[in-house]
């Protein structure tokens, strides 16, 4: 299939899902779909179709990543909202974002794809597009998700791990370096290992 026309296939069926995720119709098994195919269709553009585009205007390119990346936050707090209010809320502002990125890409990138490379190229393209989509979906991108979703669940665990961490080791540190310099910061260092360790943990 030509790429071009793989890509305006899903941003149809991407739209249509969060569209009745902005109005609270998404299944959860729905919504988890949604998540995966559209994390896919982000995956087949950063790593098949971007990198070609780039070639040709690569101004758009940097623009179109770095609506990725907010949509990818994005869909975390969909997928975390705890209240039908948080969902369709989230779905909502997801819903803008990804329908203006569909938006530049559809009426600003593509076109110029289209003038610039061959319909067999884009045809190459879009098999291999295809096939990379098929099998993240089928392996599943639960685990991008996840790490999300469990970061969003724990908002203050990063905190209290930074706040620990700098009051055990400035202690430590101080008393220390009462007792003796040196020591002090040895202490010091094996504090703040341990407490390092502990955040990466």
């Amino acid at each position: 299939m030509n790429a071009i026309k793989l890509l305006k296939a899903q941003h149809r069926k991407t739209k249509a899902a969060l569209e009745k995720g902005a109005h609270g119709k998404l299944a959860p098994a729905e919504s988890k779909k949604a998540a995966t195919e559209l994390v896919a269709h982000m995956v087949i553009e950063e790593h098949v179709f971007y990198p070609r585009v780039r070639e040709l205007v690569e101004e758009l390119v940097g623009e179109s990543l770095e609506e990725h990346a907010v949509a990818r936050f994005e869909l975390a707090r969909c997928l975390t909202a705890r209240t039908d209010d948080q969902t369709k809320a989230r779905f909502t502002v997801l819903k803008e974002l990804i329908e203006h990125h569909i938006d530049e890409e559809e009426k600003e990138m593509f076109p110029k794809v289209e003038a610039e490379i061959s319909n067999e190229e884009l045809t190459r393209l879009g098999e291999r597009m295809r096939k990379m989509f098929d099998d993240a979906v089928e392996r599943g991108l639960d685990a991008l998700v996840t790490r999300a979703t469990h970061d969003l669940r724990r908002p203050n665990g990063s905190k209290r791990a930074s706040k620990n961490g700098s009051n055990g080791a400035g202690e430590n540190g101080s008393r220390g370096a009462r007792e003796n310099g040196k020591t002090g910061s040895k202490n010091a260092n094996r504090t703040t290992k341990a407490h390092a360790l502990r955040r990466a943990a």
